[in-house]
């Protein structure tokens, strides 16, 4: 993961989180452009890159986590670098060249106060964005996690790991559409690399059968994105 350490300093209470489509076998030039272009003068406006990814065994995705302090922070900072800097209007033709959509975003906030992305400031692993849509039972969903799943989480040694839901306030910078669902619960994961992944990830599945049903009551859809570093 590239990035200034400035956002370091800052409480990330907004996240964006950003998958785009590029065109076939774009990646590597997109994720070098993007470097060298973009992130020092994002970070320069308060719009800090938190991590970088690549999805497995495919060559068209970039997803990335964009953070701010506050929803007046980035509405201040997508009105500086996307209309008034002399950035976009040099590179962003650029960039839009090699993507074919850049609208799947999700605009997030953090479940508890205190959550942070530090554990992510690490250049090599495995990233799980877990997407759990509960129609009418995040609160329920929400409950079970805290008190059940999360502890259980724990006791198989992982605890890289953060909560988010949906910000509901108005996007106020509608050029850059994003997805707000009020049912909708995130985590974010990281792991130190596949191998890790995947023994955590068998052992989940053995939880007892009580959890196991209670998430299946409670959650509509669950997916997830299993993301590598760049």
């Amino acid at each position: 993961m590239k990035h200034t350490q400035q956002e370091n300093d800052k409480q990330i209470t907004v996240l964006e989180l950003r998958n785009y489509l590029l065109k076939p076998n774009k990646l590597n030039d997109f994720e070098e452009y993007f470097n060298n272009h973009f992130v020092t003068p994002m970070a320069e406006l308060d719009g800090f890159t938190l991590g970088q990814f690549k999805i497995n065994n495919v060559n068209d995705r970039f997803v990335w986590l964009r953070g701010f302090t506050d929803m007046k922070t980035r509405v201040n900072f997508l009105n500086d670098f996307y209309i008034n800097s002399p950035t976009w209007k040099n590179f962003g033709q650029g960039a839009n060249a090699m993507m074919l959509n850049s609208d799947h975003v999700h605009l997030l906030k953090p479940l508890e106060k205190s959550t942070t992305l530090d554990f992510l400031d690490i250049n090599e692993g495995i990233v799980l964005i877990d997407f759990y849509i509960c129609n009418s039972t995040l609160n329920k969903v929400i409950d079970l996690f805290k008190t059940t799943y999360i502890p259980f989480l724990k006791s198989l040694n992982i605890s890289d790991l953060s909560l988010w839901v949906s910000e509901m306030q108005e996007n106020d910078f509608p050029r850059l559409p994003v997805f707000q669902d009020k049912n909708l619960l995130v985590t974010i994961t990281k792991y130190k690399d596949f191998a890790e992944y995947e023994k955590k990830q068998k052992l989940i599945t053995e939880m007892n059968i009580e959890l196991k049903i209670a998430l299946q009551e409670l959650v509509t859809i669950h997916s997830n994105l299993v993301l590598e570093k760049i």
